[in-house]
């Protein structure tokens, strides 16, 4: 018997990036119901699966497998979104739950991208890379204690207008959080521009790519913090 249909399914993914949309949803939502309907596997158990599908592709990098390491990214990446869907549709969601998915994503990415830089001769774009990863966190950090301090919020503001009172940036994040949808590239893609099509294709315009992507979000989140203590 069905408990947990597609619908349902597909309401509780997050904010969805570009990347995921393109590429992982479909596969996730229906993971996703079939884990649900047909198994008694729980989101940690997911969890756990996607973190050592990761490991496996950080080994198919490190001996030259590069496709195949790409592909076990790509699916480690999938079961990641299945954790969190099947923890909400379920009513599974637990602080413990939230804990290790954020902790094994922090090991997953900087590990795989040390791999892949370092078997393709890239030392000084993994220190770059590594720098402009340090830097997002860091600012990432310091948006988040002027939201608990209750500094202003530019999406609330935002959301406090009418839709004919805004300006065409301001309807553009209107459409896209009304509809989950990130506003703008993130990390999301900087790991897909650089631990799948990057190791299939070995064009360094993918690595310039994330790299681009990165300081666009940089410089997106100082603007933002400028703005929220001025």
């Amino acid at each position: 018997m069905e408990k947990y249909n597609l619908e349902k399914i597909e309401n509780t993914f997050k904010e969805k990036s570009w990347w995921a949309i393109i590429f992982n949803l479909l596969p996730a939502k229906y993971i996703t119901y079939f884990v649900a309907n047909k198994t008694n596997i729980t989101p940690n158990q997911i969890t756990f699966i996607s973190f050592i599908v990761a490991i496996l592709a950080g080994e198919a990098f490190f001996k030259g497998y590069f496709i195949l390491g790409a592909i076990l990214y790509q699916l480690s990446f999938i079961f990641d979104i299945v954790d969190g869907a099947l923890a909400r549709v379920t009513n599974q969601s637990s602080k413990f739950g939230a804990f290790f998915d954020v902790f094994t994503d922090w090991i997953k990415a900087p590990l795989l991208f040390v791999i892949i830089f370092l078997k393709t001769n890239h030392y000084y774009s993994l220190i770059f890379l590594l720098l402009l990863l340090f830097w997002l966190c860091l600012a990432n950090k310091y948006n988040d204690m002027l939201f608990y301090k209750g500094t202003k919020s530019i999406s609330k503001n935002i959301a406090e207008k009418s839709f004919s009172e805004m300006n065409f940036i301001e309807k553009y994040f209107f459409y896209m959080k009304k509809n989950h949808i990130q506003p703008f590239p993130s990390t999301v893609e900087v790991e897909g521009f650089l631990l799948f099509l990057y190791p299939i294709f070995q064009k360094d315009v993918f690595i310039y790519l994330g790299f681009i992507i990165l300081i666009f979000q940089l410089a997106i989140k100082l603007y933002i913090i400028i703005k929220k203590i001025k």
